[in-house]
């Protein structure tokens, strides 16, 4: 198998690079070739290069898929199995399948400071509304007025903040870091989330849609399929974390950390 080469789709972003080499060191170890194709930014650019044939799989997270690609209509309170079946069923339609659910998502949060959880008993959103008054909340502009963005969460849990200040991510974590915010939304696999001291706030109401990352691919052969299949549920939201710390702040290489992730499964 040594001359069958699969083509492996990454979204623009180190995360997806370091599931992509994973991904193909694993095949790797099958006997097959594999090559690392990185995308440009459009949610919907990995999708097209799968329909064309000119990547063979790539990691989709269910809330993109289901809202984005899919164009489904919302829930009115989000079901990670719901939509997990709604968008298996959805790309199945399209010929596509879904080969694993890696056990992780990286989902919308909000976060605030450990000892500002910890002061105010802060576990969840629905505690967060109790105080978001006094509070100063920072976010890239566009969540704002996104739908599954602030507005939702206004809608859901009544949340109103003393201040809105829309910043860049990068600013977003200094300013809590400096105590000039208490409140921003974070990815909940970004590594800043532990690097940062932050507690990511359990959104109990479920008002914004799960991002369950998910290998799917179109017409792979069976031995890639089976080998994929040592993925199910093995990585957490606080591994998949972890490994973006390496890259992230250790200056780790993807293919250096992809080893280190399989070797950790004993492959």
């Amino acid at each position: 198998m040594g001359d069958v080469r699969i083509v492996i789709g990454a979204k623009p972003f180190n995360e997806q690079r370091i599931l992509a080499h994973i991904i193909g060191k694993l095949l790797q170890r099958e006997g097959f070739e594999y090559e690392v194709r990185v995308s440009e930014p459009r949610l919907e650019a990995n999708l097209e290069a799968l329909e064309k044939g000119e990547i063979n799989l790539y990691v989709e997270y269910t809330g993109t898929a289901y809202n984005a690609l899919l164009k489904l209509p919302p829930m009115g309170e989000w079901d990670e199995e719901r939509v997990f079946e709604a968008v298996r069923e959805g790309f199945k339609g399209n010929g596509i399948d879904v080969i694993a659910r890696l056990g992780f998502r990286n989902d919308f949060a909000l976060a605030v400071k450990i000892e500002l959880a910890e002061r105010e008993g802060l576990k969840t959103v629905s505690d967060l509304a109790r105080i978001s008054k006094s509070l100063t909340f920072a976010c890239p502009a566009p969540y704002v007025e996104r739908a599954d963005g602030l507005p939702r969460l206004k809608a859901v849990y009544g949340l109103e903040f003393r201040e809105i200040k829309p910043l860049m991510p990068r600013e977003m974590y200094e300013a809590i870091s400096k105590g000039e915010v208490d409140v921003i939304t974070a990815f909940t696999t970004d590594a800043r989330v532990d690097a940062y001291d932050l507690k990511l706030l359990e959104d109990d109401k479920k008002a914004l849609p799960p991002y369950e990352a998910i290998v799917i691919a179109r017409e792979l052969p069976k031995g890639a399929v089976e080998a994929l299949k040592a993925l199910e549920g093995k990585i957490s939201t606080e591994t998949m974390r972890r490994l973006n710390h390496m890259l992230d702040f250790e200056g780790k290489r993807e293919e250096e950390i992809a080893e280190v992730f399989l070797a950790s499964l004993g492959i």
